[in-house]
């Protein structure tokens, strides 16, 4: 999947996405909200990291860690728990 992030396009493996969704289906259904919260923080500190400093996806850790947060937030959205209603 292509996902924009800051004018330019990343290509985000499905089967990562899927995983993801895979791993968080349980949380759907407001019993496991403290988690759902922790996932959303990680996820947001890393891409304001990247978006500071976008040089650090010259780095493997760092663009396996942005990678992995971009599918982690596509497949939150894919279950409907990315943002609170």
């Amino acid at each position: 999947m292509i996902i924009e992030y800051f004018d330019s396009e990343f290509d985000i493996p499905d089967i990562l996405i899927n995983k993801y969704a895979k791993d968080f289906d349980g949380l759907p259904g407001g019993r496991h909200r403290e988690g759902v919260d922790q996932i959303r923080a990680s996820i947001d500190e890393i891409l304001d990291l990247i978006a500071e400093e976008p040089e650090l996806l010259h780095e493997t850790e760092y663009l396996s860690d942005f990678v992995s947060a971009l599918a982690m937030k596509q497949a939150l959205s894919k279950l409907g728990i990315l943002y609170d209603a």
